[in-house]
């Protein structure tokens, strides 16, 4: 008869705790965890604004402060070996290369194991232009690491370009929870502008200029944009709304983005560094058509009758074109958002991703055992 299961804890070092994908993601897991995983969340910019979307004792959250530095800072390796050490964690994970000092000090400090997030780049990158420094970096750190990508495309980059072990670079998709994002219906008064919507921080490499630039140039009289997010670049979105329509809002970050959503009856995107972008999977599974450039694994994740509103990247003619096709033509609407609303269910369910992630957390604390 075997005895009691040991509780693992998992250090999560993110570079902002900030509400995104990646936390999103992390909320889920956690709530699925049960008392096998404990986890223990830092945030270096000291935004831990995430945490509300996380069940009452699903983890602990603190601010960690470390020096910026265009490179490495010895005092942050330092920093980092002693959180670690002390920290008495069973798994270190990092999350995008925001995170790479801790990997670092992880590698030739405790060494405890390690599993490594990618989802994206920052506004200075793509994934086929990456710095030759970063490269080296995660070359350098994370060869010994277990590393997870949600799509194809940095799964590639992963084995190809960084080089790294390809029997410890693991794809897992990310899911999507119906029972949240499908439950809540539309109800449009006749007559009610049709609500072209976005949700994410309001950071450079979102490229949200673009999407009220794209959304005026559109001339859908009837239509508002919404976009629901917070963030450095909100100053300058508004002072560009104010100047180019009078038919965008922007009421803030959300904490209830299956009502957004709901309000929603198409989802754009304008973004050229996303990869497999969970707010894709959640207006999918919301059952609307989507707008955005064809980047990363989108293509592959949307409905065969949605790729048609997919745009080459950097095109803000098309994008704006795409938006005017769809708030002209309601049955188009229709026809997308439920193929997508099947396509998320079929592919994207929640369960199966949460078990891929638990799996591993299991193998890699094995592995150090």
């Amino acid at each position: 008869m075997s005895g009691p299961v040991r509780t693992l804890l998992l250090l999560h070092v993110f570079p902002s705790f900030a509400r995104g994908g990646q936390q999103m993601r992390l909320a889920a897991i956690s709530a699925k965890g049960g008392e096998r995983f404990r986890h223990r969340v830092v945030s270096l910019d000291g935004d831990l604004s995430a945490r509300s979307a996380f069940a009452p004792d699903a983890a602990t959250f603190e601010a960690f402060a470390v020096r910026k530095s265009k490179w490495l800072s010895i005092a942050n390796l330092a920093a980092f070996r002693r959180l670690i050490r002390e920290s008495k964690a069973d798994i270190l994970c990092t999350y995008n290369f925001g995170a790479i000092e801790a990997a670092i000090a992880n590698r030739f400090g405790s060494e405890i194991a390690h599993i490594h997030y990618e989802d994206g780049f920052g506004p200075d990158e793509t994934i086929e232009r990456q710095k030759r420094r970063r490269i080296l970096a995660r070359r350098f750190a994370l060869q010994k690491s277990f590393v997870v990508a949600p799509s194809r495309g940095l799964e590639r980059a992963a084995r190809e370009v960084w080089r790294l072990n390809p029997d410890r670079v693991r794809y897992i998709p990310n899911g999507v929870d119906f029972r949240r994002f499908g439950a809540l219906r539309r109800d449009r008064a006749e007559g009610a502008p049709i609500v072209v919507g976005a949700v994410g921080a309001l950071r450079p490499e979102k490229n949200f200029e673009r999407l009220v630039s794209a959304f005026s140039a559109a001339g859908a009289a009837d239509a508002r944009l919404t976009i629901y997010g917070d963030g450095p670049e909100r100053s300058a979105l508004a002072a560009l709304a104010a100047a180019t329509s009078d038919r965008v809002l922007l009421p803030g970050a959300t904490a209830a983005p299956a009502r957004a959503y709901a309000d929603f009856d198409i989802f754009a995107l304008s973004s050229d560094t996303e990869q497999a972008p969970l707010t894709v999977l959640e207006a999918m599974a919301s059952g609307l058509p989507v707008v955005a450039p064809n980047i990363g694994d989108i293509a592959g994740m949307v409905s065969e009758e949605n790729r048609a509103f997919l745009t080459p990247p950097g095109d803000e003619a098309a994008l704006a074109a795409a938006i005017k096709r769809l708030v002209s033509d309601p049955a188009l609407r229709r026809r997308a958002g439920e193929a997508n609303a099947t396509r998320a269910r079929e592919a994207f369910a929640l369960e199966p991703a949460i078990a891929a992630h638990e799996a591993l957390f299991l193998e890699a604390a094995r592995e150090r055992a």
